[in-house]
């Protein structure tokens, strides 16, 4: 039996997805959470895509709050208008490693960048985790993805608890923007791009996964008033459920702290894939597949040195190296055919002008180093856009979560 076959037997081959119908779900659920309804939150972040080029000069303080990592930074413009990050310094993610309260979550964050409190009185807060957005570009934290264990921040406001945070520790006022990590990541990509597009997306696949688009302001039509013209909108499109799940996948997210909800995320993100592979070498090795294993549970960067050459010590004959490899390599494809069929929903959703490439601006250490992934993803898109009359351009730099987050921070007066 060949790896295609036994992981089609099971539900799991990238053949099994038919693009047609995601898409046409996708695009379904989408419409749906414009409108207020379904499971796909389409969050309105109250940032004009047209404003982005305004340019104040004064330092901001600047917090990423990411699937692992927790970054603060000053950033700021020059006198040549050229972004600068200053005191860049990177720990970890409050409640990634333990539970903590809500007063225990603001205070860590506080502490974090208590060194940069001096330094200015606006905060731009990159927080990569779902939010019920308001008018004021603060939000309300929603039930949390990635294994973050702080549950009693859930319903608070996570730009005034943190404003209020550091005025428990020096007593100034201070006012802050919040948005998600692809938000932050399409404004990154704006402010660096240097030639015209139709329209900009912004992807984040890394621990998580989710993808931020520009859409015109009357489909919003669950939020009354909005003034005509374009919003950035953070879908939150890990918590898609219309990519049919295998039997490896229910198996690995069945053991997450909420099974029922982010499929799409627990499919295909970084947090999630290598369990999945882990589910599908135990099941190869029940049917007797393997000449001689010994299955341990392993992370993605495993995965990755494995499928670089790596020896993982798991095989003990070539046969069964090549047919652990070959499963890698198909769920990796599998996974990047349902994030290049996310990213086509949205790109086709945004792109007026079909004379112009859309911009893809992508970010995420497995989307860089997860061996195949790229170039499945970018086959995918041309196969899927092309058909659509669309060509599209990925874009990446450095630290566009940071650049993106200051220029989010221009919006406070």
């Amino acid at each position: 039996m060949t790896a295609k076959q036994f992981l089609h037997i099971h539900g799991q081959s990238a053949d099994d997805i038919d693009i047609g119908a995601s898409l046409e779900e996708l695009n379904k659920q989408m419409k749906l959470g414009l409108r207020g309804e379904g499971g796909l939150p389409m969050i309105p972040t109250y940032l004009d895509p047209d404003r982005a080029d305004i340019v104040k000069s004064s330092k901001r303080i600047l917090i990423d709050a990411g699937g692992t990592n927790f970054r603060s930074a000053l950033g700021y413009f020059d006198a040549d208008g050229k972004v600068r990050i200053e005191d860049l310094c990177k720990t970890g993610m409050p409640a990634s490693d333990r539970l903590l309260s809500k007063s225990e979550f603001y205070g860590q964050i506080a502490d974090n960048i208590s060194r940069l409190l001096p330094q200015s009185d606006k905060i731009g807060f990159c927080f990569s985790y779902p939010i019920d957005m308001d008018k004021d570009v603060d939000g309300y934290v929603q039930p949390f993805t990635k294994e973050v264990k702080a549950p009693e921040v859930v319903g608070t406001k996570v730009g005034a608890e943190t404003v209020a945070a550091c005025k428990a520790l020096d007593g100034n006022d201070r006012k802050a923007v919040i948005l998600n990590d692809t938000v932050a990541t399409l404004l990154g990509g704006m402010a660096i791009a240097r030639k015209r597009y139709s329209s900009y997306l912004g992807y984040i696949y890394g621990t998580g996964t989710n993808v931020c688009y520009i859409e015109d302001t009357s489909a919003i039509t669950k939020v009354k008033g909005l003034p005509v013209g374009r919003m950035l909108v953070n879908t939150e499109c890990g918590s898609f459920n219309g990519f049919p799940q295998g039997d490896f996948d229910r198996r690995a997210i069945e053991r997450t702290d909420s099974p029922d909800r982010q499929l799409f995320e627990k499919m295909t993100s970084g947090k999630y894939l290598a369990e999945v592979i882990y589910r599908t070498f135990l099941a190869a090795e029940e049917e007797s597949l393997f000449a001689q294993a010994h299955i341990r549970s392993f992370d993605l960067r495993d995965v990755s040195e494995f499928l670089n050459g790596g020896m993982c010590g798991m095989f003990a004959s070539d046969s069964d190296v090549s047919f652990a490899k070959e499963l890698c390599s198909e769920l990796v494809r599998r996974a990047a055919k349902m994030g290049a069929i996310v990213n086509s929903a949205f790109a086709i959703a945004s792109v007026k002008d079909k004379s112009l490439p859309v911009c893809i601006v992508a970010e995420g250490t497995t989307f860089c180093k997860l061996p195949g992934y790229r170039d499945n993803f970018q086959r995918y898109l041309t196969e899927i856009l092309g058909g659509y009359g669309i060509r599209y351009e990925i874009l990446q730099g450095e630290e566009l979560n940071l650049i993106g987050t200051l220029m989010a921070t221009m919006t406070l007066k």
